[in-house]
């Protein structure tokens, strides 16, 4: 990972406690485009509840996501599973060109909990990423996610959120709640003393049957 005090790609910080897990974003890039326009909030956010226990039963194993694709806004982009390092950092993909899965959340086609994708929205190397598209996706776009197995799991955007680059929700980096797909990149003002974009986008979908 990057030096803190270095610039470097955006990055997804996450604080584990002994029940939860706590999120920001930072972003660590120097852009040569203009943050595109902040998208304003839409939709209604689909429900993250704490699933009920279900200690009686194991859920079924899932695949994990290899690709996502938008039509019309966003072909298929590859996905790789992360974690956080020791810092508490979940490890997104250097390149713009290639997601990040959080692993310890849902996967595609689980019956609860989020499946969280988040990208850089560009780098120095390779200017603006696939993710830039997503400041320009549509409420009820679908959007489809293949998993290592074959399977296409698709979810229709339902809401979009802007957040402070430390208050990410808590809820988008877990395995309860209701089934939903979470896409995440950086937008705003960029600050080129911290190396950092000042906000986070996310796009929310819920699965179509």
């Amino acid at each position: 990972m990057w030096p803190r005090d270095e610039p470097g790609p955006d990055r997804v910080l996450v604080r584990t406690g002994l029940a939860a897990v706590a999120t920001a974003v930072v972003a660590y890039l120097f852009p040569f485009f203009p943050a595109p326009a902040r998208a304003p909030d839409a939709g209604t956010l689909p429900g993250a509840a704490a699933a009920p226990p279900t200690a009686a039963r194991r859920a079924p194993a899932h695949s994990p996501p290899v690709s996502l694709g938008i039509p019309g806004h966003l072909r298929p982009v590859p996905v790789d599973p992360v974690t956080a390092d020791a810092a508490g950092v979940m490890a997104v993909p250097a390149s713009p060109t290639r997601l990040g899965w959080w692993a310890l959340g849902a996967s595609p086609g689980a019956a609860h909990g989020t499946v969280l994708l988040a990208g850089h929205l560009d780098s120095a190397a390779e200017g603006a990423g696939p993710f830039e598209a997503l400041h320009d996706v549509p409420m009820g776009t679908r959007a489809h996610v293949t998993t290592a197995d074959g399977r296409r799991h698709t979810y229709r955007i339902v809401a979009r959120r802007t957040h402070a680059k430390k208050a990410l929700p808590q809820d988008l980096f877990t395995p309860r709640g209701a089934a939903r797909l979470a896409l995440v990149t950086c937008t705003g003002d960029f600050d080129p003393d911290a190396h950092a974009y000042a906000e986070n986008l996310v796009l929310y979908g819920e699965p179509v049957p």
